[in-house]
This record gives C-alpha cells, structure tokens and sequence, in this order.
C-alpha cells in the first residue's frame, strides 16, 4: 500500500513553467511646438490582423510561413499596447489634449479621429528585420479627412537564437516609431490651424 502511494505520487508530480512573458512599455517623447485647448480626440483601432492579437509572439520562418512560439508570450496583446503607446505619446506631446480609446470610454463631443489601420508587423527570422506597417488617418469633427498616411518602420536584430529580449526592444522602438510620427504630423495640423493657414 505505501509503495501504490509513493509511486502515484510521482505520476502528479508538476513540470516547472517554463513560460516567458514579454512586455512593452511607454518611454517619454518631447512636447509638440503647438498647444490646442482641449482638444477631443477619440482614437480608434481600425483594422488589425488576428494572428498578431493572440498571446503567444509570432514569428515568420519563410517566404509564407508563421511560426507560434507558445513558450514565449506577449504580456498584454499587442493591440491594446499600440493604442496605449499611441495615446500615451500625444497625451504627454500635448498638454491640452484629452484622447478617448473607442469604444471602451465614453466621450462627449469629438474634435478629432485618428483612426490606426494595421496590416501587418513582421518579425522575420530569415532575414532579421521586424517590419510594422499600416496607415493611419486623421479626420475633423465632421469625419472629413485631414491626412490620411500609409507608414513602414524596419528596425534590425541580431542572431536571432533565443534573444527574444531583444526582438520585443525592437518592437517595441518600431511602435514608438508611428507613435512619434504621428505627433510629429498632429503637431503641423494644429500649427497650420492655430496661425489660419489650413487651407
């Protein structure tokens, strides 16, 4: 009877979790040149692959072929981490901006739209290069658009043999990329809007 115990004990026994978990944080930007009082802007996730909204990191290992790798995975879904880089990015540019995530916050009335459409960010272990692209567009209060603009950011990372610290640091740098690009572009819409030369 003891033996039947020990032994059956050993059939439960737990295998360690050997999950790593990854996650991408926010890192400051410079204030914008413009200041616009209160401006509203609700910012909206168009479009954004599925493949890429699950928690395990997806790597491309061909010309059209996809890798999961369970053992390594995003602590938050990257969706929710571009919306938060994005946001994080214009609020801390301008001072004077509220920004509302669609549909999760409740907004009153909206002065602006930046809607992010993604098609894709590419982690490519041929080649070594992670590649982010997608467009995005700002409209006015009337959903007219001001500036509707395709962006691709490539960063490069070394042997790509289990550095996967490494893959989400540049990932993280190609978010940060459109997140400044699009404060940049913000930041002369206001300018033009502010001095009255918005045609």
């Amino acid at each position: 009877m003891f033996f039947l115990f020990c032994s059956g004990c050993t059939l439960f026994k737990t295998t360690p979790d050997r999950t790593r978990l990854f996650d991408i944080g926010f890192r400051g930007t410079q204030s914008a040149m413009s200041s616009v009082d209160s401006a509203k802007i609700c910012l909206i996730l168009g479009s954004f692959p599925d493949y890429l909204d699950g928690s395990p990191i997806i790597t491309k290992i061909g010309e059209h072929e996809l890798k999961n790798n369970p053992r390594y995975r995003w602590a938050k879904p990257l969706s929710e981490t571009i919306l938060y880089i994005v946001k994080r990015s214009i609020l801390q540019s301008f001072s004077k901006v509220y920004v509302y995530e669609f549909p999760k916050d409740t907004m009153d009335k909206i002065d602006f739209t930046l809607c992010l459409d993604v098609d894709g960010l590419e982690i490519c272990e041929v080649t070594q290069r992670i590649i982010f692209k997608g467009t995005w567009t700002f409209l006015d209060a009337k959903q007219r658009n001001i500036t509707h603009a395709p962006f691709e950011f490539c960063e490069s990372f070394d042997d790509f043999s289990d550095r996967y610290g490494e893959i989400v640091a540049k990932v993280e740098q190609v978010i940060h990329h459109l997140g400044d690009a699009i404060v940049k572009e913000m930041d002369l819409i206001f300018l033009k809007r502010i001095t009255g030369n918005n045609p």
